[in-house]
């Protein structure tokens, strides 16, 4: 079978996204937002709400029962834990919430917020399934030609 891109003389190729850099929060610096209400104070020291990064980290693999979030989220007004909806987001599409693009959360937090704020009644999942659909951005795999 031909390539329809047989005839561009340059090979095609995926470009790979950059790898992640180390974090440069550090335990002391997540401080601040718990004392200003932004995140969850910790209670415990066996099973705390929130852990820093380890300092040599390459990218976020947090231990099992944690997710990785970003500091401007919190600063931001996500809140902690999410909401049910938000919850069985993640459930349905089988990702966690650091896997939602910034405007996948703008869509979902709107949707939620007409509901309760305005309709005064919990999200409509049928109508979220028929009115949204999700996909995901992982890079297809390199043709076989």
């Amino acid at each position: 079978m031909k390539s329809p891109f047989s005839h561009l003389k340059m090979p095609m190729r995926l470009i790979a996204a950059d790898d992640w850099r180390p974090s440069s929060m550090t335990e002391r610096r997540l401080l601040e937002p718990e004392r200003e209400g932004l995140m969850r104070p910790r209670t415990s020291s066996s099973r705390p709400e929130w852990i820093a990064p380890a300092v040599d980290h390459r990218e976020p693999r947090p231990p099992k029962g944690y997710v990785v979030s970003f500091a401007k989220f919190h600063r931001h007004g996500l809140g902690s834990p999410p909401s049910r909806f938000m919850r069985a987001l993640c459930h349905h599409y089988g990702v966690e919430l650091q896997h939602f693009s910034p405007n996948a959360v703008t869509a979902a937090v709107v949707f939620a917020a007409v509901f309760e704020g305005y309709l005064g009644m919990m999200p409509h999942w049928d109508l979220w399934l028929h009115l949204y659909r999700a996909s995901s951005s992982t890079p297809p795999p390199e043709p076989q030609w």
